[in-house]
Order: C-alpha cells, then structure tokens, then sequence
C-alpha cells in the first residue's frame, strides 16, 4: 500500500483518500483483501488501472465500479495520465508475479524517475526473462545488473525474512499430494483464501478424479 513519492500515484492505497483535495491516480496489484482496504460499491473517488483479470474479480464483487476500473494488458508499454487536464502522465508496464489470479507489478516511468512496485509476489525464473524489465542487451553470465535502471523499488513482501524458505510450486504441490495419498480413507480439508489457490484445487481434483467442494 503506497504512495508513489514525487507523483500522484498510489498503490494499493484506497482507505486514505479523504486525507486532502489531491487529485490521485489508483494502481491495484491483485485482489487480496489487504490490498482492497478502503474499495466499496459506493467508491467515486478516481480511476483504478489493473489487469483484466483483476478488473473482473473487482467489478464482479462491487458492480458499480465497472466505470471506474481500467484494465491494462499485460507486458505492454501503457501511458497513464495523472491529471485531470491530461497534460502529464507516466509509463506503465504490468508483469506477472506468480500470486494469485490477476496479481501484476508495475513499472512506472515519469518524472518522479523510474520505480518497480512489486506488490505481493514468488519469485519465478521466469521474471528475469522479461525483456521489458531484464533486456537481453544486458544479460550476463553473472547475472548482475540485467534490469533497467531503476530509481526507487516497493518490495511489498511479507515474508522477507531469511527464515523464511519456501519450496517452488512443484515441490509444494508434490507435498500436498503425498499427504493426500497417504490418507486415502480420509476426508481432506484445504483452508486456504477465496482467492490465489485455485490451481491447487482444480490439479487436485484432476489428479484424483475427484470433485472439490468449496465451503464458505
């Protein structure tokens, strides 16, 4: 949840906007409920700008801000305007970051410089592959220094700690599959958000042959 510094930007940020007469632009990472603090049906207070997927999962929960949500496509250059005259804006690029459905970070470019907002994310392989933000022109063996330059970096990330070790996706998976296995005789109860697992539980049910209930 921040304010981009040295711009009207802000981030996952809708609980504050009564705090002045600023014109704000909204940026949503993804859908988790922490980061949805302060939207509602009765929203007015400005345009969002997410991707698709969030657009849908938004205006599906609140049908009233269809108006005021704006999808950007994914891994494209954007101009956003920042002011109600449209004099000024910035660039904007969103990127998967392996979260949950819909989930993006956001490269800007405008006069407060260059800033990476990551949102909340799992780091993939996959990101250093995007040419956008890892350009091949400076790949190296080393693999140092291989993203554009950047100004300012939001690290939204609960888990930065070194204690924290989490296995990749597959191994987690591999896991939660042996566990099933071993308990064949069982019934099996998954808590989990009503958003970001859904892959697990439509692979579950693949593997098994089985159908998943949701109990909220």
């Amino acid at each position: 949840m921040s304010h981009i510094a040295g711009s009207n930007i802000r981030v996952d940020n809708f609980q504050y906007r009564k705090d002045d007469k600023t014109h704000y632009v909204y940026f949503l990472s993804h859908c988790h409920e922490d980061h949805l603090k302060g939207l509602s049906n009765v929203w007015t207070s400005g345009l969002i700008y997410a991707s698709r997927c969030s657009k849908l999962i938004v205006t599906d929960r609140w049908p009233n801000l269809t108006n005021f949500v704006i999808s950007l496509e994914m891994d494209e250059e954007h101009w956003v305007y920042v002011d109600k005259e449209k004099t000024e804006g910035v660039s904007v690029i969103l990127m998967d970051v392996y979260h949950c459905p819909g989930a993006v970070m956001f490269l800007f470019k405008g006069k407060m410089g260059t800033v990476l907002h990551t949102g909340d994310f799992r780091f993939d392989e996959q990101m250093l592959e995007h040419e956008l933000l890892c350009p091949p022109h400076l790949k190296n063996p080393q693999m140092r220094a291989i993203t554009v330059d950047v100004d300012v970096m939001h690290l939204d990330n609960t888990f930065a700690d070194p204690c924290y070790d989490f296995p990749p996706r597959f191994e987690a998976y591999k896991s939660l599959v042996d566990i099933v296995k071993s308990h064949k005789e069982y019934r099996i109860f998954i808590f989990a958000y009503n958003l970001g697992k859904e892959e697990v539980f439509i692979n579950l049910a693949n593997d098994f042959g089985k159908k998943v209930v949701v109990d909220e």
